[in-house]
């Protein structure tokens, strides 16, 4: 079992550079965090609605994670919109009985 950061935010349509700058800029700082696994992606550029989902080994890392990275990404999107980011913290159910990393997004044939 393992938990994960589920963020959504607007920027506004056609704003997919900004939303991959930040999602690089986000990635890099992710990594050298305690209990990263890694991350998806979900951008709707026409609507301008974007969301990740970082996977994280524990439900205190994930916790501690966002104490660091959700001020940090209100902060960096005061630049571009007045819409409020959300997040929310979720336990990750893998579908598989194998307890290899996201194994259920690795095509096996």
């Amino acid at each position: 079992m393992y938990y994960a950061r589920l963020i959504h935010y607007k920027l506004g349509a056609n704003q997919r550079i900004i939303a991959e700058r930040l999602t690089k800029e986000f990635d890099i700082f992710c990594r050298k965090m305690n209990g990263f696994r890694g991350s998806v992606c979900f951008f709707d550029d026409p609507s301008g609605e974007y969301r990740a989902l970082n996977y994280w080994d524990t439900k205190e890392e994930a916790e501690q994670a966002n104490k660091i990275l959700f001020p940090k990404l209100e902060q960096e999107l005061r630049n571009y919109t007045n819409e409020k980011p959300t997040v929310k913290l979720v336990e990750v159910f893998e579908a598989t009985n194998d307890d290899d990393i996201v194994k259920s997004h690795i095509k096996l044939w």
